[in-house]
């Protein structure tokens, strides 16, 4: 392990990159434990499978605001007492959820859940800032595998332990893993501190400018969005589907079929050679290809189980390892600003995510199972816009900046 008093670039150990990668699962599997779910929560509280989505959407909301209140203050705090402080504050809001008795209290413990539940995106700057620039790509994409397996073992774990001892205990056991969670960090964790000696008002004032400035920034936040979009479209709604005719399976099955997009995950650390050698914008195109054809053959292959499969393996690929493309290219920007251009980053995929939950639903309610991969092909084509180029001379925003400051 490498324990440091600053953030100067060196190479991470395989031990600490796996601790890494491990916390950053454990903690973003809260924000997806909820989908598998749906159904038994439905029964529980009697109210519609329609109308109970919206814990799935408030949970991503949560944590898109999250990313945007909490995640930039990596930048002037210590971020391993920080992320010892969200870990416990995670324990609390899962016992909490435990014990919701109706649809309300569930709606905001899930929101409070999705907020401090944003752990991961603290540790990634992190990881970001003591990897060395040649193996940066590298280890952005070991830590992608992490977060993917985090994201579908949510599915798998959640949907068995439904089906056997009710939707109540994969709260429990995820509090109880938390737990487990802080004593690891709290031992191996490396510390650092900020970069910038500022207040939070100050902090939260530089997102904005911060945002209309980096070309590069606005353009992975558009790319991941929509990406993130089509991905929670799918997995929101693959339970209803599960559920449906020609399957008729248990919440259980959609986590059975989440351990192939655990296989897919690792492909990103893949992806993050070949941001290395070919550049972020080729590994962002080709990522976006490979969702887009997944969906187009979803439309027949969906009612198959093993075009499901592979088609959820395909989506599961395109859209993490973009992932790993977008913020290789937003950390390029400044080591003393990347907890707020991930914070921004976030932000735009979760509101993207909790958009593809929110349209996924509306539209198997309305359409089906071909209407959700319509919505999800009309979201990976608004993704491909982000590769076009935004020559927009970063002096004329300057200037519309500082005419507009001058109006005030």
């Amino acid at each position: 392990m490498i324990v440091k008093d600053s953030e100067k670039t060196c190479d991470l150990s395989k031990g600490l990159v796996l601790l890494i990668a491990t916390v950053c699962g454990f903690t973003v599997a809260n924000v997806y434990l909820n989908q598998t779910l749906l159904v038994s929560m439905s029964a529980s509280f009697h109210v519609s499978a329609a109308s109970i989505g919206i814990i799935a959407t408030l949970a991503q909301i949560g944590y898109a605001l999250g990313n945007l209140l909490i995640v930039p203050l990596g930048d002037i705090f210590e971020r391993k007492k920080l992320i010892l402080f969200l870990l416990f504050a995670i324990c609390i809001v899962l016992a909490l959820n435990a014990l919701s008795i109706n649809k309300t209290w569930m709606m905001v413990t899930s929101l409070a859940l999705g907020m401090v539940t944003v752990v991961p995106q603290i540790i990634v700057p992190l990881a970001a800032n003591i990897a060395s620039d040649h193996n940066r790509g590298k280890v952005l994409g070991n830590v992608a595998i992490g977060l993917v397996c985090g994201i579908l073992g949510a599915r798998l774990a959640s949907g068995f332990i439904d089906v056997h001892f009710g939707w109540r205990m994969v709260y429990w056991t995820s509090a109880a893993a938390t737990l487990f969670m802080i004593l690891l960090v709290y031992i191996y964790f490396p510390k650092s501190k900020g970069e910038n000696a500022t207040s939070y008002k100050h902090l939260l004032m530089s997102l904005g400018p911060l945002f209309i400035t980096e070309r590069a920034l606005q353009q992975a936040c558009l790319s991941q969005g929509m990406m993130f979009a089509s991905f929670s479209a799918f997995w929101t709604t693959l339970v209803f589907l599960l559920h449906t005719h020609p399957y008729a399976y248990g919440s259980d099955m959609v986590g059975v079929i989440g351990l192939v997009g655990i296989a897919g995950a690792f492909a990103t650390p893949i992806i993050g050679r070949l941001i290395d050698i070919k550049g972020a914008k080729f590994a962002s195109l080709l990522c976006m290809s490979v969702s887009l054809l997944a969906f187009i053959d979803l439309i027949r292959g969906g009612y198959w189980l093993p075009g499901l499969i592979l088609g959820a393996l395909l989506i599961t690929i395109g859209t993490q390892a973009n992932q790993v493309a977008c913020q290789f290219t937003i950390f390029q920007l400044g080591e003393e600003k990347r907890s707020r251009l991930n914070g921004l980053y976030m932000v735009s995929t979760f509101l993207g995510g909790s958009l593809g939950s929110y349209v996924g639903l509306l539209a198997w309610s309305k359409w089906q199972w071909n209407g959700v991969c319509a919505i999800a092909i009309l979201m990976i084509a608004i993704s491909f816009c982000s590769l076009i180029p935004m020559n927009i001379p970063k002096k004329m925003i300057g200037d519309l900046m500082n005419k507009k400051g001058s109006n005030m």
